[in-house]
C-alpha cells in the first residue's frame, strides 16, 4: 500500500460574497472555488481513495440571497507559499463579487462559532416598519415556523427564537429601516435572519424579498471575533 501523501499546512481563506454573488448557492460556491484554485495554480492537497477531490472545508453554508463580509474556507497546501501573494492569485481567479480579504493560518475551529452580526435593510420601508420591528423584538416571545429534525426527516414546527437574539438596534437611514442584530450562529444552533424578517413584515406592505441581509462578523460563545 502506498504511503499517504502528507500536506504541508492548513490555511484559512477569508472572503467576501456580495452583490450578485449572493445568488450563488453553497454547492455552486464550492465548485467555483475548486475551479478558481485550479486556475490560480494553488498547490492544494487532494483527498485520496477512489474519488480524490480538492480539500476544502467551509466554516458553514451561507444562505442563498445573503451577502457576507466574513466567509471562510480552509484548504491544505502541499508546499510553503507566500500567503499574501496566494491571496492575490486566488482573488484574480474569482468573479468580481467574491473578494479574498486575506489568507492566514486558522486560529479557531468552525465548531466554536456561536454568534453572528447582521445588518438587515428594509428598503423604502419608512418609520412604520421601524416601529413594527421594535414591537416584535421587544416582545416576550418571538414565535416563528422553523424546520427542525424529527427522526431522520425535517418538519416545520413553531419555535420561540427570543433567546436566540443577543442584542439589536433599529435605525432609519433615509427611507430605509435598518436593523443591526446579533443572532445565534454555528453548526448546532443557527438562526436564519429570514425567519425574523418574515415575522417583522407579516401584515405590512413590505415584501420580504426586497430586504437586504448582510452578515458582518462571526463570534465565539465568549464574543471573541472568530478567525
Amino acid at each position: 500500500m502506498p504511503e499517504p501523501i502528507k500536506w504541508h499546512c492548513d490555511v484559512r481563506v477569508f472572503y467576501e460574497k456580495t452583490g450578485m454573488a449572493k445568488f450563488i448557492s453553497h454547492l455552486d460556491t464550492v465548485h467555483l472555488f475548486t475551479r478558481a484554485i485550479k486556475r490560480a495554480k494553488i498547490p492544494i492537497w487532494f483527498t485520496e481513495g477512489f474519488n480524490p477531490h480538492a480539500f476544502l472545508t467551509f466554516a458553514m453554508p451561507l444562505s442563498l440571497g445573503v451577502e457576507s463580509y466574513c466567509e471562510t474556507v480552509d484548504i491544505r497546501l502541499m508546499q510553503e507559499e507566500d500567503l499574501d501573494e496566494l491571496a492575490h492569485r486566488l482573488d484574480s481567479a474569482l468573479p468580481p463579487d467574491i473578494h479574498i480579504s486575506k489568507i492566514a493560518p486558522p486560529r479557531l475551529s468552525p465548531q466554536e462559532i456561536a454568534w453572528a452580526d447582521y445588518k438587515i435593510i428594509f428598503n423604502n420601508a419608512g418609520e412604520y416598519l421601524a416601529s413594527r420591528a421594535n414591537t416584535v423584538l421587544s416582545s416576550n416571545e418571538i414565535t416563528v415556523m422553523k424546520k427542525v429534525k424529527q427522526g431522520r426527516s425535517k418538519v416545520e414546527k413553531e419555535v420561540d427564537i427570543k433567546d436566540k437574539i443577543l442584542k439589536y438596534s433599529v435605525d432609519m437611514e433615509n427611507e430605509n429601516t435598518v436593523l443591526n442584530i446579533t443572532l445565534t450562529s454555528g453548526m448546532q444552533n443557527n438562526i436564519n435572519p429570514s425567519l425574523l424578517i418574515g415575522k417583522i413584515v407579516d401584515g405590512t406592505d413590505t415584501d420580504a424579498d426586497s430586504v437586504d441581509i448582510i452578515k458582518l462578523k462571526s463570534y465565539t460563545a465568549e464574543l471573541t471575533p472568530w478567525e
